[in-house]
């Protein structure tokens, strides 16, 4: 039987995925990443108690995802991202954006604003040279108990292209 908490229960999980893409099988600008996020949305999420909605916005933590990028010594890259779904509700929207420069040679750009995550590819952020520890979070929004209960997965690939 089905208790009135559990109808609200919605399992948020976020599997990250890399794609690599360089102008030289040999030489090519790499990309490592390391994080996994999921939210368990429950009765605890309401916003006023029974028989209000659920909060509507659910952030990671801000170094919730590390990105490397490697071979990229004296090259210009870009970080183009997109999702692909498992099992999504229409109502959701998750965002991404950059808390963090990383270390390392060559410069970073772009990316500190959430921007949504969609299925087709869009630049993230840019740069040069290796860098690492490039810290990212996550932000899911339109979580409402007009959706179903269910668990719910996407992934976000993240795709190299050097410049």
């Amino acid at each position: 039987m089905q208790t009135a908490t559990s109808r609200f229960i919605i399992l948020f999980l976020v599997i990250l995925g890399i794609i690599a893409a360089g102008s030289g099988l040999y030489a090519a600008v790499g990309i490592k990443l390391n994080g996994v996020w999921s939210e368990t949305i429950d009765a605890s999420d309401l916003q006023a108690g029974a028989g209000s909605d659920l909060i509507d916005t659910h952030e990671s933590l801000s170094d919730q995802i590390s990105i490397e990028i490697i071979g990229a010594t004296g090259k210009n890259w870009r970080v183009d991202v997109k999702k692909n779904d498992t099992n999504w509700h229409s109502a959701f929207e998750l965002s991404v954006r950059r808390t963090s420069d990383g270390t390392g040679s060559g410069t970073i750009s772009g990316g500190t604003s959430y921007q949504e995550v969609t299925d087709t590819d869009k630049t993230f952020f840019d740069g040069s040279g290796s860098r690492q520890d490039i810290f990212e979070q996550l932000k899911l929004s339109g979580v409402s108990v007009q959706v179903p209960w269910d668990t719910y997965i996407t992934t976000i690939y993240y795709t190299v292209v050097e410049q």
